[in-house]
């Protein structure tokens, strides 16, 4: 299933982006062959805990599969609507589900070393799942500070991945987060300098430019991190839980 729509793949195409479009859906594709249809979770009440940590740590993978499809389809989706918000805002969302996923590799990984005990690790899963700080959620626990996932997924990457310290991660959240925020670079995106005549001139219809190919060319990037963070991921959960 394709993440870009024929229109998105003409304007590619027509601006020379080819090679963005084809990795993006090179990309998109091995994410889906890990999805799966269900979870065989049985009774709660019935699991062990190390079944239900196991368990708890493939619905996280599927969850975060299925927010990464979305995101990047609908990053894509705002490319013809000429909607650099609106790109920001999924691309930004996107960054944060690969933060989530390399923060729990990170602590399956120190899982598998004995950095961090069993029960710390089951709680910290669960809660990847149903944490929530709204007070209508009173009952439940906080889920990890999206800026603490990022910051350990940085960790894990640049020690594992990269084999050099970049924080790509970080950088990335921080560039998007100038256009998801009314900052400049969202200001900028509303009006253009008119020097002849001094104006500062109110885009009535946007217009493609590069920044839009920017949001796409940062969710390519990010990506490629994901697909190897699913791995990485998978990986951990076997050794931990080989048994179960």
């Amino acid at each position: 299933m394709s993440c870009l729509s024929e229109e998105a793949v003409k304007i590619l195409t027509d601006n020379g982006k080819q090679d963005l479009q084809q990795k993006l859906e090179e990309f998109h594709t091995a994410v889906l062959k890990e999805r799966v249809d269900f979870i065989e979770y049985g009774k709660p009440e019935e699991l062990t805990d190390k079944r239900r940590a196991k368990l708890n740590c493939d619905l996280l993978k599927q969850v975060l599969i299925h927010r990464a499809d979305k995101l990047i389809t609908a990053t894509g989706q705002m490319l013809p609507a000429k909607n650099l918000y609106g790109m920001a805002l999924t691309a930004r969302g996107y960054i944060e589900a690969i933060a989530v996923l390399g923060y729990f590799a990170k602590r399956l990984s120190a899982l598998s070393k004995g950095n961090i005990d069993f029960a710390r690790f089951e709680l910290d899963i669960a809660n990847g799942l149903m944490g929530a700080k709204h007070d209508l959620f009173d009952k439940a626990n906080a889920p990890v500070n999206i800026l603490t996932c990022i910051e350990n997924a940085d960790k894990l990457l640049d020690a594992e991945f990269f084999g050099e310290k970049k924080k790509m991660l970080e950088d990335l959240y921080n560039w998007l987060s100038e256009f998801a925020h009314p900052n400049f670079c969202s200001n900028k995106s509303a009006f253009t300098l008119d020097k002849a005549t001094g104006r500062m001139l109110l885009r009535a219809d946007d217009v493609i430019s590069e920044d839009h190919f920017q949001m796409l060319a940062t969710v390519e990037m990010a990506a490629g991190v994901f697909t190897w963070l699913l791995e990485d991921f998978t990986k951990h959960v076997k050794e931990n839980f080989p048994d179960e």
